[in-house]
């Protein structure tokens, strides 16, 4: 087997590993980076003969793996782009709105590049599109050889699948971003518990340590508990989410919340391409028992548009809860705006429920002093640290422990470690070494074999 990461930055973001095995070449993923914008963002496809592919597999549709998918489904034509149910639903409004989101980078950046790609390089993609069923094994043929790829349900987020691929001589495994855990509209992963010659494993949470105080269910207590406070004050929650998955489990999460009385009865703002994303949640859920989600939340609850006209360091006109994306506070983004007008009042509350990177907003204001002031750059605005900031562990990703010990059951010859920053692979790398297997730590734009 042969192996390399077209992430040219390395860790998490531009998502491409490109394998070689049983006499097939393929690529799995291909994602936007989004601490960059334009070409910076993108994988480094050209590495790879036009036409040299004989498929692309996608995992899931978080868009540091699907975002440049149609740049490279454009550049191998003949390639069958093999994907779950969910993630076929799932890709088209995803991409779509990556498609105005680059439209207005454009402007804002001043790159003339953007778009990178066109509303007909989405439909030249969707014609490519194979959708598998989990489980079900799909089998490629060239030059009298053979191989066959097995989507496993991974759990991360609606559509996630780990990749197995078999030839008559090697055994693979791509964890994918993968979730042992279940979470309120979605099951945990149904993973492949046979032994792998080779695994290629995420490394996500490798400087995380999950307290035993801090599972996931106690988690979300103590955040509806925090909303409960503050609106008990009579202050407003923010609680910024990523669109694809948290917008839609923490919609069911206030719901139930509601119906218990575990929270007083206040509006519920909703905005964002999480909300374009309920309708396809729904759909998902009629055809899959793995996801649960029916879009009548958004009646129960009365979820209500972002009022009008909102300005930085302006209080919102009503009190509530704001669930909007991004979960980061990305500039520009309907969560950007409400901390900018929430920040300065001791009686709100933001609440984090996934990761920041340390570079964007949400991840700066997390690292900031309560009392010290706070830059919103886009709007030339600065605010005084006032409000209650607390970020709790809701990861759609599987603890380190976890994946050392999945990876013990696989007892692989070969591990290669991706999809992590450079302290969280070299944790992995020192606790995977009692398992005897050659751990490989890729860098970016080199080939290795195995």
């Amino acid at each position: 087997m042969k192996l390399i990461d077209l992430n040219p930055h390395g860790g998490i973001g531009a998502n491409c590993t490109v394998c070689e095995v049983g006499g097939f070449r393929f690529a799995i993923d291909s994602g936007l980076h989004p601490k960059y914008a334009g070409k910076d963002s993108i994988p480094r496809h050209a590495v790879l003969d036009r036409d040299s592919l004989d498929f692309i597999i996608l995992t899931h549709c978080h868009l540091d793996h699907l975002g440049s998918l149609p740049l490279l489904s454009r550049e191998h034509q003949d390639a069958p782009v093999l994907m779950s149910y969910p993630s076929s639903v799932l890709a088209r409004r995803m991409l779509s709105n990556s498609i105005s989101v680059m439209k207005r980078q454009r402007n804002e950046l001043n790159l003339t590049e953007l778009p990178l790609y066109g509303r007909d390089d989405l439909t030249s993609l969707y014609d490519r599109v194979k959708i598998l069923s989990i489980k079900r094994p799909f089998r490629l043929e060239k030059d009298g050889r053979a191989i066959d790829v097995v989507l496993h349900h991974a759990g991360h987020v609606a559509g996630a699948v780990s990749v197995e691929i078999k030839t008559p001589k090697e055994r693979i495994l791509f964890t994918g971003d993968i979730l042992f855990d279940g979470s309120r509209t979605l099951d945990g992963a149904e993973p492949l518990l046979e032994k792998v010659d080779t695994l290629v494993t995420e490394t996500t949470r490798g400087l995380s340590i999950r307290e035993p105080s801090r599972q996931r269910e106690s988690e979300m207590l103590n955040l509806l508990e925090e909303s409960a406070k503050t609106l008990s004050r009579g202050g407003s929650v923010l609680i910024p989410v990523f669109a694809l998955g948290r917008m839609q489990e923490m919609l069911s999460v206030l719901d139930d919340a509601f119906k218990r009385n575990a929270l007083p009865k206040v509006p519920v703002f909703c905005s964002g391409l999480g909300m374009d994303l309920v309708n396809h949640f729904h759909e998902i859920s009629k055809n899959t028992n793995r996801v649960r989600f029916n879009r009548k939340v958004l009646r129960s609850l009365g979820a209500r548009p972002l009022p009008r006209k909102l300005e930085p360091g302006r209080e919102p006109p009503m009190q509530g809860i704001y669930l909007v994306s991004s979960g980061m506070l990305v500039e520009h983004t309907p969560s950007y705006v409400m901390a900018s007008s929430m920040l300065g009042d001791d009686r709100n509350s933001i609440l984090f429920v996934g990761y920041c990177d340390p570079s964007t907003p949400g991840g700066q204001l997390l690292q900031s002093e309560p009392g010290t002031p706070f830059e919103f750059n886009a709007y030339n605005h600065i605010e005084p640290i006032r409000a209650k900031i607390r970020q709790f562990d809701l990861s759609g990703h599987a603890d380190r422990d976890q994946l050392v010990a999945y990876a013990e059951k696989l007892a692989p010859k070969n591990i290669f470690l991706h999809h992590g920053d450079p302290e969280a692979r070299e944790w992995f790398t020192n606790a995977l070494e009692p398992i005897g297997a050659k751990i490989i730590n890729p860098e970016p734009l080199q080939f290795y074999e195995t």
